[in-house]
């Protein structure tokens, strides 16, 4: 096992530009970018039974896992220009693949909708601040490291 402090570059992020063909067209995700944010958005059924004293139980009963990234706009970067190309789309128009491989080698896949697309936006001598989301449909497909 590893040892010592993660730096956030060392985590990898893929979209699939090119969704319905096969195979997908990958572009990494990273250009313009410094903050990511992975939530599993977790339903929770908190149930309080006669045998708990008056304290509650906590079941996850659902989730969805989904990234929200934030930085700055880069026009001419493939998978930039792919989630602002598609900002007005709705529906089928948002979804694609997205794969996600942690620093161990791990690899998180499926298919994904993009939302809350916001930007590129902030002051006249500033970088254009943008973010948005990614949402995976579905429980994704976790692949371990290779040994």
């Amino acid at each position: 096992m590893a040892e010592g402090l993660l730096l956030q570059s060392a985590h990898r992020f893929d979209l699939n530009i090119t969704p319905g063909q096969t195979p997908g067209t990958y572009a990494r995700l990273g250009a313009g970018l410094n903050n990511f944010e992975p939530s599993l958005n977790e339903e929770i059924a908190q149930d309080v039974y006669l045998d708990g004293d008056g304290f509650a139980t906590s079941t996850v009963t659902g989730g969805q896992l989904t990234i929200s990234f934030s930085g700055h706009r880069k026009f001419g970067d493939p998978a930039q220009d792919f989630i602002f190309g598609n900002m007005l789309e709705l529906g089928e128009g948002r979804e694609t693949d997205f794969r996600w491989t942690l620093p161990d080698g791990t690899i998180i896949e499926g298919p994904c909708t993009i939302a809350n697309i916001e930007g590129p936006s902030g002051d006249a001598n500033a970088k254009g601040e943008i973010s948005f989301e990614i949402h995976f449909n579905g429980k994704p497909t976790v692949t371990p490291p290779e040994v």
